[in-house]
């Protein structure tokens, strides 16, 4: 990515933080706003506080795969599953002790494994996870914009002492939402991204890769509105089966959503939504409620999770409320008992309002491609479609409904950490190949000593039998 030099007096060059009572913030690049946005972050460590562990492990572990994790696999499979196959294949034709005696091997070399190639590729990605939130690396590996929470708590910790967790989580989160509120600014003000360096200026993305990244924004929004568009015959006939769950059973459900549409005014937590709808959806259970209404507060308990643009817990109750209230319309819509024809007639009504609005949606980022080739600026473009959607309302979730500046962020975000992702297991590979021979050498040099220290019996007899083999090879005076 090439980079246009830039001086700025005003704005901190360098990445590193200092702490007294609380962050110095980095005077303003131009004009300031009253923006109050926060980052995608927030909103995924919200929900992830509600979920199960195993699932929180599961997407931890997911949002973190790369060399080490394949090392870990690999190692499970060798150290649990081979040694089964080893020592019971039908197929071989060496007897029970050799095949124990090998099965026993594939445990061992896994521990090797994960202590040689692993503990060598930790260090390495915890060196380049540095370099990149320090500024060291290359544009698109670096992450000042959105540095990693651990990485901003170890340089609070350094310059601030006796922070109690709760102190210094609020620290961290604000430093990040500071991040997130300079780069959207910097993108609608000054119509740029820039980046920080280690021990150098603040250099700003040139107009090319500014341009590119959008259009990667808008090829992105428009596959969210076409596959959303693929769907529409698909949802159709589950309309339909909400439909007539809601004239058939009408004033059950609006019971059900007049109480939580009224608790949710007396609680002010994102955990205590969740467990007043998790008990909800329990009772219900209890109670052989009908199978559609559960479902129904079960896409109120999910709400927050789709919508990747709001980033705190307050906005998260924001939509759980708001999909509430969309549920209480639907509810009224079908107040009166309604035939299947008229029921049919509703719901291919709003399928067809449904693709309307997605059409119109991927027509307009088209004709905003087009306003990018002619030079039109972000704020520009925000504020053409911000002037669309106040004379077209689209009350359809469409990807042109999200802020265009913060749907580049997003964009900008995940292309660095996909980059970095990237470096990660390419390195992570090199060094577990250069390893390789060291840990074979040492597999080849423990395993006797192991198995004569552990399993002596079963030691000696697979060196009885080696030995036997050899003798039956060695050939044999002839007799006179």
């Amino acid at each position: 990515m090439k980079v246009e030099k830039v001086n700025f007096k005003t704005y901190n060059s360098s990445p590193k933080l200092r702490v007294t009572s609380g962050f110095s913030k980095n005077e303003p690049v131009g004009d300031t706003t009253s923006f109050t946005g926060v980052p995608k972050g927030e909103i995924v460590k919200d929900i992830q506080k509600l979920m199960p562990r195993s699932i929180n492990m599961m997407n931890k572990f997911a949002d973190n795969m790369g060399e080490i994790s394949n090392i870990l696999i690999n190692a499970a499979g060798t150290g649990l599953v081979a040694p089964i196959f080893i020592k019971y294949n039908p197929l071989s034709k060496t007897d029970e002790d050799t095949r124990t005696y090998s099965a026993w091997r594939q445990p061992l070399s896994a521990v090797l494994a994960i202590g040689t190639q692993a503990t060598m590729v930790a260090p390495f990605n915890n060196l380049l996870s540095w370099m990149s939130n320090s500024g060291c690396c290359e544009d698109y590996y670096n992450k000042t914009n959105f540095q990693d929470s651990s990485y901003i708590r170890k340089l609070i910790k350094k310059t601030n002492k006796g922070l109690t967790k709760e102190q210094l989580d609020k620290l961290v989160s604000d430093e990040q939402k500071k991040q997130y509120n300079e780069l959207i600014e910097n993108l609608r003000n000054k119509n740029t991204i820039y980046i920080k360096h280690y021990n150098a200026e603040t250099t700003a993305m040139d107009a090319d890769s500014l341009k590119n990244l959008q259009l990667e924004t808008l090829e992105q929004m428009l596959k969210e509105d076409n596959k959303k568009l693929e769907t529409c015959t698909t949802k159709s006939g589950k309309r339909a089966i909400r439909s007539a769950f809601l004239t058939r059973q009408n004033d059950t459900a609006k019971a059900v959503l007049t109480e939580i549409d009224a608790k949710f005014k007396t609680l002010n937590t994102l955990s205590e939504y969740d467990k007043y709808l998790g008990d909800k959806i329990d009772n219900l259970k209890s109670s052989k409620a009908d199978k559609e209404l559960i479902e129904m507060i079960k896409e109120i308990r999910d709400r927050g999770i789709a919508k990747t643009t709001k980033d705190t817990a307050g906005a998260v109750m924001d939509e759980m409320q708001n999909k509430v209230t969309k549920m209480l319309s639907h509810v009224n819509t079908y107040s009166e008992k309604l035939s299947e024809e008229e029921i049919l007639k509703h719901v291919e009504r709003s399928v067809k309002d449904r693709k309307e609005a997605l059409n119109t949606s991927i027509k307009l980022i088209n004709e905003i491609k087009t306003d990018l080739n002619s030079g039109a600026t972000i704020s520009e473009i925000e504020a053409k479609i911000e002037d669309f959607l106040k004379k077209n309302p689209l009350k359809e979730d469409c990807s042109i409904k999200s802020k265009y500046a913060e749907k580049i962020a997003e964009k900008f975000k995940s292309n660095v950490e996909g980059s970095l992702k990237g470096s990660k297991q390419f390195t992570g590979l090199v060094i577990s190949l250069l390893v390789l021979p060291v840990t074979c050498y040492l597999l080849n040099y423990i395993y006797p000593i192991f198995m004569d220290a552990v399993f002596p019996n079963l030691s000696n007899k697979k060196h009885d039998n080696e030995a036997s083999a050899l003798v039956a090879k060695a050939p044999k005076k002839e007799e006179v």
